[in-house]
């Protein structure tokens, strides 16, 4: 037991949100201390990350379901291991799972993986090389499968999966154009990701901007809004581009999926229209995390963090997340 406290604090889900979640939607109680049984851990959970995909879960358009009303919010985390009863991991490791927006966390041992807290900052694990990592690393090699002298466009460009994408596809000698919401993210996306261009598509000239940024069109897309972006995009198709469908961002927060845009450019351009689902991809993770942790190290891969301190800040910056507030991945430190 973790300095045999006997409740812990969470974040808990107090009625689903609609549209745009609200600080009431959430609510900071205290609860029983989770107990390891055979086979698991005890967790001090150090870092929580914020994801864009727990909206879509919380509306029920995700591949797990809604969390049941006053469950803990599911999400990733990073933790120091504070109890062990699989004889895998010792007091002290520190590890990464789906450890829920909670100061302690009560998981299987193979439902974490440890940590390198050599390769690169902790807190990485759930940003770079976590998922969000994984998902830009495997849509990338998989789908995209950028060369040289190619076009590519990424949306959330200055987001934790759009700005690996658009790095992954710069080493590979490709130019690459990046979608984001202000100016501020736009700056980022050019002068600390090394994008070549970046549109900002709230701009009342968005789409002619878009169009003078990619002249001969676009050899490849890496889309995770959906909507009038994605239309956007799929008019600067060239033949035999590709697109890796990641996200809906543009449909979380509305009660009814909007009418999709017109596919016609896709079957003309003769393109790849592919989903993309990272939980297919997790074998090739270890392979992933090398990859990048190796760019890290040698400074041809950047990476930000927008991090709010203290479990209670949780709700406001998923908030903010979906309101585009945040200059980074964005973490809540505990």
């Amino acid at each position: 037991m973790d300095g045999l406290r006997t409740t812990m604090q969470a974040v808990c889900l107090r009625q689903v949100p609609t549209g745009m979640p609200q600080a009431q939607d959430f609510e900071l109680r205290h609860l029983p201390m989770p107990l390891a049984g055979q086979g698991q851990l005890l967790l001090r959970v150090q870092w929580l990350s914020l994801d864009p995909f727990l909206r879509a879960q919380l509306g029920g358009r995700y591949a797990v379901p809604c969390p049941p009303l006053g469950s803990i919010v599911p999400g990733y985390g990073i933790g120091t291991v504070v109890e062990d009863r699989s004889g895998r991991f010792v007091p002290g490791d520190v590890v990464t799972g789906m450890t829920g927006w909670a100061e302690h966390a009560m998981l299987d041992a193979h439902a974490v993986t440890l940590v390198d807290t050599g390769a690169a900052p902790v807190s990485t694990a759930v940003g770079v090389l976590g998922i969000p990592g994984l998902t830009a690393w495997a849509g990338v090699r998989h789908i995209l499968e950028p060369k040289a002298g190619q076009t590519i466009l990424v949306s959330t460009a200055a987001g934790a999966v759009g700005s690996v994408v658009g790095q992954l596809c710069k080493a590979a000698g490709c130019r690459v154009v990046g979608i984001s919401g202000s100016a501020a993210k736009c700056a980022i996306v050019t002068d600390a990701f090394g994008f070549d261009a970046c549109i900002n598509y709230r701009d009342a000239d968005f789409l002619q901007a878009l169009r003078a940024a990619c002249p001969e069109g676009i050899d490849g897309y890496f889309d995770n809004v959906g909507g009038a972006v994605l239309e956007a995009a799929l008019s600067l198709l060239r033949p035999q581009a590709r697109v890796v469908l990641c996200g809906l961002s543009d449909q979380y927060n509305r009660a009814e999926r909007p009418a999709g845009p017109n596919l016609g450019p896709v079957i003309g351009a003769r393109a790849r229209l592919q989903g993309l689902v990272v939980y297919d991809h997790l074998g090739d993770f270890a392979r992933c995390r090398s990859e990048l942790a190796e760019m890290i190290a040698a400074g041809t891969l950047r990476y930000r963090e927008h991090i709010h301190d203290g479990l209670a800040s949780a709700p406001a910056g998923f908030i903010g997340l979906l309101n585009g507030d945040n200059l980074g991945k964005a973490l809540v430190r505990l």
